[in-house]
């Protein structure tokens, strides 16, 4: 939760600056991806709780 504290202000300043299409396009990508990749770490993780380790 803390760093959704540091991305609103951060989205709302680049926003305030009127970024152009092509670098909202590059931000969006990226946050596309982090969460993606947090989302895949998650279920990995409580995947592996599920899972037989002993093969």
């Amino acid at each position: 939760m803390e760093t959704m504290n540091e991305i609103i202000p951060f989205a709302k300043e680049i926003l305030s600056q009127r970024p152009s299409r092509g670098m909202m396009k590059v931000y969006l990508l990226g946050s596309t991806l982090a969460c993606l990749e947090w989302s895949v770490g998650w279920w990995k993780r409580s995947a592996c709780h599920f899972v037989n380790r002993n093969h």
